[in-house]
């Protein structure tokens, strides 16, 4: 399930579960039971669950052995012919827990609802999903795309007031749809990011020069991380090397300048 609050639909799973009943029925199991009532063989249901025959007949022969009236019965030849069946005891079972996962169900999609209600709290789910390399991670809308030749200039507003530019090709514009107004990720790698403390009356090139406060300094071995807020609450980290620290005497509480590329940040876009 999905919902882009701009869309219609139903809410996406920000809440999962499985039901799952005590001493270990869960729906493996019930899903077993499903199957060989539709099936009247073990060794069909075993093979459409996914499992093994061995492991099929364990489940449901611990299944019999804690019931207080056997669940499922295998019948020799006979009148009936043979095969396995849940008896009147395992179809019951069978039947209150479905009732019980449709209930289930109703639930989370309730909850999921209240969730996709809440535009804000569905946006930081969703940009949880994201998995990416890149530390910097920034989200913001586009506010300006300045065509060029070959390459376009994205400018984003970021929370709070901050911004940042992209230079991006013309042909990524059109794939990704991007226009004033659609939501973005910026993403820039740390080590692109140079800190800068003082200018000292010089000017320099780089098209984003965002300034904050250096929150954290952590060292390694050879570099080491700096992070810094920026005033609308984003924060950006550069790797730079131990020794730049300590020319820039950088700590906590220092005002400094993050400065990179516009050609250093690559933009995504949720996929529709």
């Amino acid at each position: 399930m999905s919902l882009d609050p701009a869309t219609s639909g139903t809410p996406r799973s920000l809440i999962e579960g499985e039901l799952r009943l005590i001493g270990g029925l869960n729906e493996k199991f019930f899903r077993l039971l499903a199957a060989v009532d539709r099936s009247g063989s073990i060794n069909r249901a075993a093979k459409s669950c996914g499992i093994s025959y061995k492991g099929a007949w364990e489940i449901i022969e611990r299944a019999n052995n804690l019931s207080p009236r056997v669940l499922v019965e295998t019948a020799i030849g006979g009148r009936r012919g043979g095969g396995t069946r849940l008896t009147p005891a395992g179809r019951e079972l069978l039947d209150l827990f479905q009732r019980l996962q449709e209930e289930h169900r109703r639930f989370l999609n309730r909850l999921n609802r209240q969730l996709a209600d809440n535009p804000d709290l569905y946006y930081l789910f969703r940009r949880l999903l994201m998995k990416a390399s890149a530390r910097n991670q920034l989200f913001g809308k586009v506010t300006a795309v300045r065509s060029g030749g070959v390459y376009s200039e994205v400018a984003i507003g970021l929370k709070g007031g901050d911004s940042l530019v992209a230079m991006i090709t013309n042909e990524s514009i059109s794939s990704l749809g991007i226009s004033a107004g659609v939501d973005v990720i910026a993403l820039v790698k740390a080590p692109l990011v140079i800190v800068v403390k003082d200018f000292g009356g010089y000017r320099l090139s780089a098209r984003n020069q965002l300034k904050g406060t250096v929150t954290r300094v952590q060292k390694g071995a050879v570099n080491a991380e700096v992070v810094i807020q920026l005033p609308g609450g984003d924060s950006i980290a550069a790797t730079i090397t131990n020794e730049s620290v300590d020319a820039l005497g950088l700590k906590n509480g220092d005002g400094a300048t993050a400065l990179f590329k516009a050609g250093s940040v690559i933009l995504g876009v949720a996929g529709k």
